[in-house]
């Protein structure tokens, strides 16, 4: 079975992730595109982890691997978040000590700082340089669109409408997606600064 899901929020994939493992299906496969495999099982006792990492060279996400695996993980995929995979034995966080916890959510803030104010300062760059981002009217493109009349509008409306609401959208949905992110920053952020375990 696939499943495709967006998720802003790492802990609330992986609650989603062992969730769907205590039902008997286990994720055996995560795409980049956001479509995650899984495989029926009669019994499934795993736990699934999530890790974000960065590396530098191909060398030192093997040695990530290696590290991982011999302690009884398996890797499901990745680029930047990792999943990982488990019999649950009661060894089941990836991190052993507060400090590498610690280490994990100030990677989390990264990650979400990053990608929160990127969004949002591309959200303004584009209202600043268009009127079609905040009319949907002028998203249209087509010479003389709205001087038509009849099945002519008809069908040349119906044609460009959903590459117009792509434009339209776009930086709403960098607006929407950014303050997401940045969220999640401010939730990590607050977790670090009371120590709080994470979950």
């Amino acid at each position: 079975m696939r499943k495709f899901r967006v998720f802003m929020d790492i802990e609330k994939e992986e609650n989603w992730l062992n969730a769907m493992a205590e039902k008997g299906w286990l994720c055996t496969r995560v795409s980049s595109l956001g479509y995650y495999h899984f495989e029926k099982r009669a019994e499934s006792d795993h736990v699934i982890r999530i890790d974000y990492q960065s590396f530098k060279s191909k060398e030192a996400k093997e040695r990530y691997i290696e590290l991982y695996e011999d302690y009884g993980w398996k890797y499901l995929g990745g680029s930047y978040l990792h999943y990982w995979l488990k019999p649950a034995d009661g060894m089941d966080e990836l991190f052993s000590d507060r400090s590498s916890e610690k280490a994990y959510l100030k990677r989390l803030l990264s990650y979400y700082g990053t990608l929160g104010f990127s969004m949002v300062f591309m959200t303004f760059l584009l209202f600043n340089n268009s009127a079609q981002y905040t009319s949907l009217k002028q998203a249209y493109f087509t010479p003389g669109l709205w001087d038509k009349e009849g099945s002519d509008f008809v069908f040349v409306f119906l044609f460009e409408t959903p590459f117009a609401l792509m434009r339209f959208g776009m930086p709403w949905l960098f607006f929407v997606f950014g303050i997401a992110f940045v969220m999640m920053y401010l939730k990590f952020h607050k977790k670090i600064k009371e120590g709080q375990e994470p979950g």
